[in-house]
């Protein structure tokens, strides 16, 4: 499956979110889960070093897009997000943020009409 060039601001967005992430106590950083009797990192970390490493591909943009959709929309979230420090702002720039949901849908679009170009 082909990868996708994540523009170098999304890049700069998800490493800044990752240093954040990384330079807060554990009980305040998002994108962390239990797995057992251990924390790990989540889907939001995960994605993005992915965006980081510019290493993307149409499966995690149609995760991403999905992500956006559930997150993006909530207006609970949108309010959780003014506060910079909140865990819901630093998740949203881990998946890159209002520039990265622009990208992914772009994209994904672009490859939407170029399958119907091509008729797949």
């Amino acid at each position: 499956m082909p990868t996708y060039r994540v523009p170098r601001r999304i890049r700069s967005i998800a490493a800044k979110a990752i240093e954040y992430n990384l330079s807060l106590p554990r009980s305040k950083r998002a994108a962390m889960k239990k797995e057992g009797n251990k924390t790990v990192f989540g889907t939001g970390m995960k994605t993005a070093r992915k965006l980081v490493r510019d290493d993307v591909d149409e499966k995690q943009l149609i995760l991403m897009r999905a992500w956006f959709a559930r997150h993006g929309a909530s207006e609970k979230e949108k309010e959780a997000r003014r506060d910079r420090t909140s865990k819901a702002s630093i998740a949203w720039y881990l998946w890159g943020g209002s520039e990265g949901r622009r990208w992914v849908e772009g994209t994904l679009r672009d490859i939407e009409r170029r399958r119907k170009k091509e008729g797949k």
